[in-house]
């Protein structure tokens, strides 16, 4: 795994480079049409990183004429629309057409920040084709493109934001949505989409212009720069017809969907501080513990502890703090546990991360990353976290949370104390 990050790293360092280079916006402003492209007229609108996995290609269809290829390549692989810096409360529509029966995958980029050598952005991405036994599908590739078979035309819209550039999918089981019949995005044929991002929400829509298949609304930006990404490995995805528009207020105010969410931060240890990233374990904080005042040296500079808080579902996103291509993959939290006598409680972590875990500079246990978390975690026996009796001293006591990050997929973690 860390030859690999190695390897990306002079890629990584050239895409910051040249996300951060200003740019004038270059497509025409009518009315309240802020950015519109049929791709009749090449690619001047569009800012592209890994540039060679970006093509006008002509579709064959009369009715779309020249469209935007996209081919997978890796984890920085973007089409960014020119001039888009600060884009907020907009309407993005457009077309997708997926060539084969692999792997296709459309993801939507918004709200995209670059905070020193870190990008990080809002995503919503489609995938597909799934089975219901997620069988890999692509090991009997040329059956099924040309046979599939019955259930394997479902496909995914799943909420995916990226944290210096890593995916975080794995933090959001919850808003796993299936397309299946008549709501499927079948290959070889063309299929409209829609986003309204208002603020941090984002509402995304397949097919069905009326409803979205998701609203989400935990994203930690309210503005940025807007485009569409590739899968990481997959095939071919077209795009066609891009408009943005602005928007006043969100179309759908129905309830939140996907149905069913249900979270119970209140129940869970929100209230943390933190210190880091760190590219190696820190002695002296694992020996101090919290010492809110102490700064520690590190590289060129220092680092003091600062107040962190978990998202609304109660989720610390710890990948707000690690980081994916610098090798600072580890970071560590703390927060207190405050109890009027001697007594005994279990803790319960659900983590994509390994975690260290001391209890009053005490160190308690390793606790193993899992594929991915779910918010009920403490109540549902298939989310089961892991869990551990501890015995909490009279008065305030310290535990302190060291994240092994840098996982793809996210780095986060929901703790709570019964």
């Amino acid at each position: 795994m860390v030859p690999r990050r190695l390897k990306l790293l002079p890629m990584i360092f050239i895409v910051l480079s040249f996300v951060i280079a200003p740019f004038a916006l270059t497509g025409q402003t009518r009315g309240n049409i802020s950015f519109e492209d049929d791709f009749e007229t090449g690619t001047g609108k569009w800012d592209f990183h890994n540039p060679g996995k970006f093509r006008i290609i002509d579709s064959g269809d009369p009715a779309h004429g020249k469209v935007l290829s996209m081919d997978s390549g890796g984890p920085a692989t973007y089409a960014l629309i020119r001039g888009s810096d600060g884009w907020t409360n907009i309407r993005v529509e457009g077309e997708v057409f997926f060539p084969f029966f692999y792997h296709h995958y459309l993801g939507f980029i918004y709200n995209l920040n670059v905070t020193g050598k870190r990008i990080d952005f809002g995503s919503i991405f489609l995938l597909g084709p799934w089975g219901d036994d997620f069988v890999p599908y692509y090991q009997k590739y040329n059956s099924y493109q040309e046979n599939p078979p019955e259930g394997f035309l479902g496909n995914v819209v799943l909420v995916n934001p990226h944290r210096d550039s890593n995916a975080s999918r794995l933090l959001y089981s919850e808003y796993w949505v299936t397309l299946k019949g008549k709501d499927a995005v079948k290959p070889g044929e063309w299929h409209r989409f829609k986003a309204e991002v208002f603020g941090p929400v984002c509402h995304f829509y397949v097919d069905d212009m009326k409803t979205p298949k998701v609203t989400y609304d935990l994203f930690e930006y309210s503005s940025g720069r807007v485009g569409f990404k590739p899968r990481f490995v997959g095939s071919e995805t077209r795009l066609d017809n891009i408009r943005v528009t602005s928007i006043k207020e969100l179309s759908y105010t129905g309830p939140p969907l996907p149905a069913g969410r249900h979270y119970e931060r209140e129940k869970l240890l929100t209230q943390w501080d933190v210190i880091g990233p760190f590219s190696r374990r820190m002695k002296d904080i694992e020996a101090d513990g919290y010492l809110p005042e102490k700064s520690y040296p590190y590289n060129n500079g220092e680092k003091k502890w600062r107040p962190f808080e978990a998202d609304a579902r109660g989720c610390v996103l710890s990948g707000q703090v690690t980081e994916m291509y610098s090798g600072e993959w580890s970071a560590y939290f703390h927060t207190e546990l405050r109890s009027e006598t001697e007594k005994e409680v279990t803790l319960h972590f659900s983590s994509t991360n390994g975690l260290n875990i001391w209890l009053n500079n005490t160190f308690l246990r390793l606790v193993g990353g899992q594929f991915t978390v779910w918010p009920d975690f403490r109540t549902n026996p298939e989310h089961q976290a892991v869990k551990f009796k501890v015995t909490l001293k009279p008065g305030v006591n310290h535990l302190l949370v060291m994240v092994k990050g840098g996982r793809y997929g996210g780095d986060g973690f929901y703790a709570s104390c019964e």
